[in-house]
């Protein structure tokens, strides 16, 4: 090669070289890896020493059995162990509000929050959106609810459970008894007892024929409501409904049972004799136990499955893990199931949240996303979830009843009627 073709070579690689540059400086660098944290903290607190105790108890228990489940089997977040972080607030809303401040100090930022309580999840509703935590309450009521931010609910709303045993009364019991229903309600004087009695629930009861013929409330810690179960006999009631839990559904039935109003046979239609439901967070184990031989024959909406239902998947693995840990009955109850159910779906989600936008971006927005993708969404075969954007709550469950002390489903999954405050409807 002589010394003009040489400098030409050199001439064309230069030219080359810079040409090509731009197109390799623009390119943009790998990111960084993140480096997994050691745990992924979850963070509930509620009432493990006031009224609510009860309730609360074997929540904090069924999420300690979950964690434990999931972190030897179940893989973790991305390998990563859970763990909780819980609070006993006494249902004191002080006491919840202090709770909320103290865990949104936490280092790492929280996540999620579950939350157990209505008048807490009405008063953080605001808290949640501005500091973009996602909370999977177990209390909903149209106020935290409504409009749609980043509460989330891990059942049916108490009127949309409500309405799927309006359904459920009038398309089966008065079809097969020939008879008109006419509902009483006598629920507690609270946020969360008064949530079925609005317009709503009574303009949907009466579409479907059915009449209400007494509404009334009693105290949380009232033991006697015979003077209410008297009215409701001279107003001709055939069925009395509840929205309480724990020992709640026993002040009820226990009034009827001494009036010798209450009817234990479904389908019996003797005069003068009431038949019982509960809602939600009332069909449920506690309260079977607490009621005895009352509960014989009791209804209600419940969208976890039941302990008598082994041949469900969570079902099968909760009743495992609480047999290894030896849980007495009075944690056998849906306040496990729920924890147990909610948890894996929380963990469910994240595990998406980091697959699909990695760990750094693991948080309180990108869980809530995720959580708007579940559609039909069955955690273990234990319930039921799907969310929409103008709609942050499940909309399916069945009617359980009573039968030889066991919670047993009488209907397939239902659609609950669509019954939240009309300004929030499209």
């Amino acid at each position: 090669m002589n010394k003009r073709s040489f400098s030409m070579l050199v001439v064309a690689v230069v030219v080359l070289a810079l040409v090509l540059m731009p197109i390799v400086s623009c390119k943009a660098p790998a990111p960084p890896s993140v480096a997994k944290p050691d745990k992924v903290v979850i963070h509930h607190f509620g009432d493990l020493s006031g009224p609510y105790a009860g309730i609360t108890a074997p929540i904090v228990t069924g999420f300690k059995d979950f964690a434990e489940w999931f972190n030897t089997e179940g893989g973790g977040i991305d390998g990563v162990p859970i763990v909780d972080m819980f609070r006993d607030t006494g249902g004191k809303l002080d006491a919840a509000l202090a709770a909320y401040a103290a865990f949104k100090e936490s280092k790492p930022y929280p996540i999620v929050n579950m939350l157990y309580g209505s008048a807490e999840s009405e008063a953080l509703r605001e808290r949640y959106i501005e500091d973009k935590i996602f909370c999977f309450t177990n209390s909903p009521s149209p106020t935290c609810i409504y409009p749609p931010g980043y509460e989330f609910s891990t059942i049916p709303s108490y009127t949309d459970s409500m309405g799927a045993f309006i359904d459920w009364v009038t398309n089966v019991w008065a079809k097969k008894t020939g008879q008109k229903v006419k509902l009483a309600i006598l629920t507690w004087d609270s946020t969360y007892g008064r949530a079925i009695m609005v317009d709503e629930t009574r303009n949907y009861a009466k579409s479907k024929g059915v009449e209400i013929v007494y509404e009334g409330v009693y105290g949380m810690r009232d033991l006697d409501v015979s003077t209410q179960m008297t009215a409701i006999k001279a107003a001709g009631a055939n069925w009395v409904y509840d929205n309480t839990l724990a020992h709640g559904p026993k002040v009820v039935s226990g009034a009827a049972a001494a009036l010798g109003m209450l009817n234990k046979n479904l389908y019996d239609t003797t005069p003068g004799m009431i038949h019982r439901a509960t809602g939600p967070w009332g069909t449920d184990e506690s309260a079977v136990m607490l009621l005895g031989d009352l509960a014989e024959g009791m209804v209600g909406p419940r969208s976890f499955a039941s302990w008598s239902m082994p041949e469900v998947e969570g079902i099968a693995a909760a009743i495992a893990a609480a047999d290894k840990h030896n849980r007495a009955s009075k944690e056998r109850v849906m306040g496990y199931l729920a924890a147990w159910s909610e948890v894996y779906t929380i963990c469910y989600g994240m595990n998406k949240a980091v697959k699909e936008a990695g760990w750094e971006n693991l948080n309180g927005e990108t869980l809530r996303a995720q959580f708007l993708k579940l559609k039909g969404f069955s955690p273990q075969g234990m319930t039921k979830y799907t969310f929409t954007a103008d709609k942050p709550e499940p909309t399916q469950t069945r009617i359980l009843q009573v039968q030889g002390g066991k919670l047993l489903p009488i209907t397939d999954w239902v659609t609950c009627p669509d019954l939240r405050p009309a300004q929030y409807k499209k």
